[in-house]
């Protein structure tokens, strides 16, 4: 049913759930799965490193660090495989749908902060653009009502954001 799967994320709470969900369908249909984060183009390495140019949550980790834990996570449930994929771009759901377009998935997974309609207006909503636009259906996870998320990470550092066009 579920062949290939999406998850985007970001490092924040709401996308790391996204991630366990989708690891735990993967393992239920044993699933290739991919995790996809998205961050500004560059165009090099500004102190001369190539340290730089990897995305960081907002705690410093490393985001191929975090996808790294899952990819263990995945294979001790059984997941056939655990592919990143870092995507580059200004805005994150033009750069999300472009991948799912061009890499066809049976499903696409993310995590959905619960913005209210007027946080919607001016922040955007990755969820909703994926939900729309997506050419494959999307499960959006959010997390527990009544439980703020875990303190820690949240959306990757220099990460890009989804502005209204």
């Amino acid at each position: 049913m579920f062949e290939r799967v999406f998850v985007a994320f970001d490092g924040s709470a709401e996308s790391r759930r996204a991630c366990e969900v989708a690891i735990e369908i993967a393992a239920r249909f044993h699933s290739a799965l991919t995790i996809g984060t998205v961050h500004p183009p560059t165009r090099e390495a500004t102190d001369g490193h190539l340290e730089s140019l990897v995305p960081f949550d907002s705690s410093g980790k490393s985001l191929s660090v975090i996808i790294d834990e899952f990819r263990k996570k995945a294979t001790a449930r059984g997941v056939p495989s655990l592919e990143p994929v870092f995507l580059q771009g200004d805005d994150v759901v033009p750069a999300l749908l472009e991948h799912l377009r061009n890499t066809p998935c049976d499903l696409a997974i993310t995590g959905s902060r619960g913005l209210s309609r007027s946080q919607r207006l001016f922040l955007g909503s990755v969820s909703a653009g994926l939900v729309g636009d997506a050419p494959c259906p999307v499960l959006v996870v959010k997390l527990p009502k009544g439980r703020a998320p875990k303190a820690g990470p949240g959306p990757a550092r220099g990460g890009a954001t989804r502005t209204k066009p």
